[in-house]
């Protein structure tokens, strides 16, 4: 499915997200390797990373994340 920026995202929906708060990542070619630092907390790919906000992918710079169904790629 499509995969949207925060900013397309309808208002909504954006309003609806709770807040997250990036504080650091690894990034490993092996996905078991990867982690995201999400609110104070250590989440992995497949992770909830906030009350419905799941964790999908952790890129180089950036995260895919779905929320209700929305796909959105936050940078950090």
């Amino acid at each position: 499915g499509r995969i949207y920026a925060p900013n397309e995202l309808p208002e909504d929906v954006r309003r609806q997200i709770p807040g997250l708060a990036i504080g650091g990542s690894v990034y490993s070619e092996s996905p078991a390797s990867r982690f995201l630092i999400v609110n104070g907390q250590v989440r992995h790919e497949g992770d909830q990373a906030a009350p419905e906000v799941t964790l999908e992918k952790i890129k180089l710079r950036s995260a895919v994340l779905n929320f209700r169904g929305y796909r959105f790629e936050l940078g950090y």
